[in-house]
């Protein structure tokens, strides 16, 4: 049994999530059960942050600066879930990194580990992406083995939707070989830039303004147009603000709950035909954007991965607990038929604390 921490800012930069895992087994016969799961602010790092994943220009050192504040913001934030959650130093803490730039080949999760690994006194596992790049691979979507591990179940054929920043799926079988994985389109990162810009809050909490307004058929053609070429265009998607001239143009005669209603109409309209091309069982819904009342209904006859035992803003954090203890045995986290990288596929990670005794094998 190990105790592994995964650690998880998505393209949104609205916050830390963090869980605390038990993780049972090794490699590909792990099972992972959530201790706690807290998410936290990231304070003053984050206006840095949306500023290189904005791609303004920064000085060498001023990103130097930049990734140690990140580390040591992350690191207060894992040794604040470790006491929590009551247990000593974690077996390994699993940081995904802050994506500022992702087109491929080149993918930077910006963070330096080094506080992290200090504070915590223990191995640090980063930089999950770049074996696959190398490899020729996209690089994304990251999740789709821990995905299999998580929520897989024989004779059933799952969609996995994660309505974060951006959206993306798994869909899992009992076989490992059956395995997909796939970026869709945009979603909160258009349904939060509509708050700010027309709700002035940084979120539509729980959907409320969209509940209450109404879709308009021309804005949301609109918008689905855009969304659709992200989804047929067979790229890793990761930063970027593609609908912002859509949210730009149409708040000027749409109210705010309308616009919201449109961004939601648009939104689980392109999710939905991007789940339907794989006539599954079953579809999961995890991210923030399923705290998204409105969001979730349009979608429809979905489960929250809540009633499958992972917190709906815990599973990416989650899975890079899952994905971090892979690689410390040694398994490949991607997978050819889901990235395009080259087979076998490569051994993922950059380790930081890591001694002799406690480096993995690859």
């Amino acid at each position: 049994m190990r105790v592994v921490v995964g650690v998880m800012t998505g393209t949104s930069i609205d916050g830390i999530d963090t869980v605390v895992a038990r993780i049972e087994g090794v490699g590909l016969e792990m099972r992972a059960r959530v201790l706690l799961h807290r998410s936290d602010a990231l304070g003053p790092v984050a206006d840095g942050l949306r500023r290189a994943a904005g791609q303004e220009p920064s000085s060498a050192g001023d990103l130097a600066c930049l990734a140690l504040q990140f580390g040591e913001r992350l690191a207060e934030a894992v040794e604040t879930a470790r006491i929590e959650a009551g247990v000593g130093v974690p077996d390994l803490v699993a940081v995904h990194g802050q994506t500022i730039v992702h087109k491929p080949p080149v993918s930077w999760q910006l963070v330096n580990p080094a506080p992290i690994a200090t504070r915590l006194r223990c191995p640090v596992v980063f930089d999950l992406r770049q074996a696959d790049l190398a490899a020729g691979g996209q690089g994304a979507p990251i999740t789709p083995l821990a995905d299999w591990v998580l929520f897989r179940r024989a004779g059933t054929r799952t969609a996995v939707v994660n309505l974060g920043g951006f959206c993306n799926a798994s869909i899992v079988t009992g076989d490992l070989d059956d395995v997909l994985g796939f970026d869709v389109c945009a979603c909160n990162q258009v349904l939060d830039a509509v708050a700010r810009a027309a709700l002035g809050a940084s979120c539509d909490q729980d959907g409320r303004a969209a509940r209450s307004g109404r879709s308009d058929g021309d804005a949301a053609e609109a918008l689905r147009a855009t969304l659709d070429a992200q989804r047929s265009a067979g790229r890793s998607l990761g930063t970027g603000d593609e609908a912002a001239a859509w949210v730009a143009e149409h708040r000027r005669r749409l109210s705010g709950a309308d616009l919201a209603a449109t961004a939601v109409a648009a939104v689980s309209g392109c999710i939905n035909a991007a789940v339907a091309e794989h006539d599954v069982h079953d579809v999961v819904l995890a991210g923030g954007g399923a705290r998204n009342q409105a969001l979730v209904k349009a979608i429809g006859g979905a489960v929250l991965s809540d009633r499958l035992g992972v917190p709906v803003e815990a599973r990416e954090a989650l899975a890079m607990a899952v994905l971090g203890a892979m690689s410390a045995d040694g398994v490949p986290i991607t997978l050819p038929q889901v990235t395009g990288c080259r087979t076998p596929a490569p051994v993922a990670g950059t380790w930081c604390g890591a001694t002799a005794g406690n480096r993995p094998a690859t």
